[in-house]
């Protein structure tokens, strides 16, 4: 069975906002979180790798974003708008996807589960952090 990225992006979003709210205490109901969710073995393994690497890596994911996010502290964001940076981030980090769908996937569900704002908010963002990480980025977007 093919990997849902989708479904892994959202359920990794989740999860962040739990580690969020409860610190590294729910960091050993990640797996049990994720595996209630996801049937297929390679989109559980996707799942868990997104939020392992963005809470991991999340001083250097949030200094990133910080750059970038004019007058916005991450205690200011939304938790959705936060996390779904962070996984957007970590997948970026991943290579798994091209950098154009990571950034699509990410303001769609900004839209869904964030406020009206959130998907421009969220471009706006991943658009800067993409041309940093690749400069032609800019070029190829048009």
């Amino acid at each position: 069975m093919a990997i849902d990225r989708h479904k892994a992006r959202i359920l990794g979003m989740q999860a962040l906002c739990q580690l969020d709210a409860q610190g590294d205490e729910y960091l050993p109901k990640v797996a049990t979180f994720l595996a209630d969710h996801i049937e297929s073995g390679e989109t559980l393994s996707y799942a868990h790798d997104l939020v392992e690497l963005a809470w991991r890596e999340r001083e250097v994911v949030e200094k990133e974003i910080a750059q970038h996010s004019k007058g916005w502290t991450m205690a200011r964001m939304s938790s959705v708008d936060r996390n779904v940076l962070r996984v957007a981030l970590a997948e970026f980090d991943l290579k798994q996807a091209p950098p154009k769908v990571i950034i699509n996937e990410a303001i769609e569900i900004a839209k869904e589960f964030g406020s009206a704002e959130s998907g421009a908010f969220v471009n706006g963002i991943l658009d800067k952090v993409w041309a940093t990480i690749d400069p032609d980025a800019r070029e190829q977007k048009g």
